[in-house]
């Protein structure tokens, strides 16, 4: 682990440039999935709320400082 340290140390620029490639890995697949699967679950949940609040005729515009409504705030 000392020798990685201290070539790390020697050489910056070589070391994040090694480094980039496997964070950009990273970084794609987190945002893949919170766009593929978190972003449409959270539309999905404030849409229902808005159509839920417009059937039982209530005004949707009380309910955008709170999004989730629905879940008990303590």
């Amino acid at each position: 682990m000392q020798n990685i340290r201290n070539f790390m140390i020697k050489y910056p620029l070589l070391s994040i440039a090694m480094l980039f490639p496997v964070c950009l890995i990273i970084i794609t697949g987190v945002m893949s999935i919170l766009i593929k699967v978190v972003l449409p679950i959270m539309l999905a949940f404030w849409l229902s709320s808005i159509i839920y609040t417009s059937i039982i005729g209530k005004n949707p515009i009380q309910y955008y400082s709170k999004p989730f409504w629905f879940i008990r705030y303590r």
